[in-house]
């Protein structure tokens, strides 16, 4: 994955395998966007699945996660998926679920980038 916070408080996630950066330097981009202590939104789309992240890769996520959780409910809005695909929405909306209680703040489902933007405007008031 790649964190692109050019347009904060709007932040593009790319999952795209090609575009990936490393675990490290995500969770490095993270931080400097909770470090802001300003409310933002993540906005992606494409497919989750990447395969299976290594024993380690996991164990640094879920530590940063847990080190982070104040920030991250406090700061983080939501994430906007973007798919018009109405399987892959229906695949998602059952990921969400998990997302959340996971992460500790909503993945919304939307049809388009313009939806996503509206809804991340709506968001952020």
């Amino acid at each position: 994955m790649r964190v692109d916070s050019t347009h904060f408080p709007l932040v593009r996630l790319d999952h795209a395998p090609e575009n990936a950066d490393s675990t490290e330097t995500v969770l490095a981009d993270m931080t400097a966007l909770l470090a802001r202590e300003q409310p933002f939104v993540y906005i992606a789309s494409g497919g989750f699945d990447q395969g299976e992240p290594d024993l380690d890769e996991r164990r640094m996520v879920a530590n940063w996660m847990k080190a982070n959780k104040p920030a991250i409910v406090k700061f983080i809005k939501a994430h906007l998926h973007i798919t018009a695909n109405e399987e892959e929405q229906r695949n998602a909306e059952a990921f969400s679920r998990f997302f959340e209680n996971f992460w500790g703040y909503p993945m919304l489902i939307v049809g388009s980038t313009a939806e996503a933007e509206a809804k991340a405007s709506e968001l952020l008031r």
